[in-house]
């Protein structure tokens, strides 16, 4: 209860508080813009990823270069998002794939200095079904429910396309394909209250 009204008062001072300034898009904290990588399919290379606050979720839409035709098995968009602790949510990749997801939590890490994922085990357990996802074209849509975000923590996201499987309760990434902040020197982190604020600006 006491998070549900900390959201609710949040979003009530979001949309009393006055509209962004205009930014560069390779500096909008609202999206990762992704450089073309033509040595992939259409269907690994991630082109961008954008958010937008939809009534109480905030939406990460993933986009890819092509729509991928003929799915393969063990191959999976990735999003992952991290405050206090990291959060991966895994979908397989392609239309033709069944809409269900699983999405992992690791176990808070203050210190460390990077998110950036790599081959091996994601080292989390598997986390809580808060989240849902929508298939769009060239895309997934991750939607995030606003009560579950940490107001006191900044945050950070990221997309990838991965092959990988599941061993036990963890998941193991084989290979990355893509990922979205790769021309990103350093990790992007922003208040929740920031963001959504950028989010509720750009709606008046």
């Amino acid at each position: 209860m006491i998070v549900a009204r900390t959201a609710i008062m949040a979003i009530s001072l979001l949309f009393a508080a006055p509209p962004c300034l205009a930014m560069n898009n390779y500096d909008d904290p609202r999206v990762i813009l992704s450089y073309m990588d033509k040595s992939l399919p259409g269907a690994q290379d991630i082109l961008r990823v954008t958010t937008v606050i939809s009534g109480d979720q905030l939406i990460f839409q993933v986009k890819t270069r092509e729509q991928l035709q003929v799915p393969e098995e063990g191959d999976y968009m990735l999003l992952q998002i991290w405050q206090e602790r990291a959060h991966q949510i895994l979908v397989p990749l392609g239309d033709g794939r069944a809409d269900t997801l699983i999405s992992y939590a690791s176990s808070a890490q203050t210190n460390r200095t990077t998110h950036t994922l790599e081959s091996g085990e994601l080292g989390g357990s598997l986390g809580p079904s808060d989240f849902s996802i929508r298939r769009v074209p060239r895309g997934v849509e991750f939607l995030v429910p606003l009560t579950w975000l940490e107001y006191g923590q900044k945050l950070g996201f990221d997309a990838y396309t991965i092959r990988g499987h599941t061993v036990e309760s963890s998941f193991v990434i084989d290979k990355i394909y893509d990922r979205a902040a790769k021309a990103d020197r350093e990790e992007r982190l922003i208040s929740p209250i920031m963001l959504l604020n950028n989010l509720c600006a750009t709606r008046r």
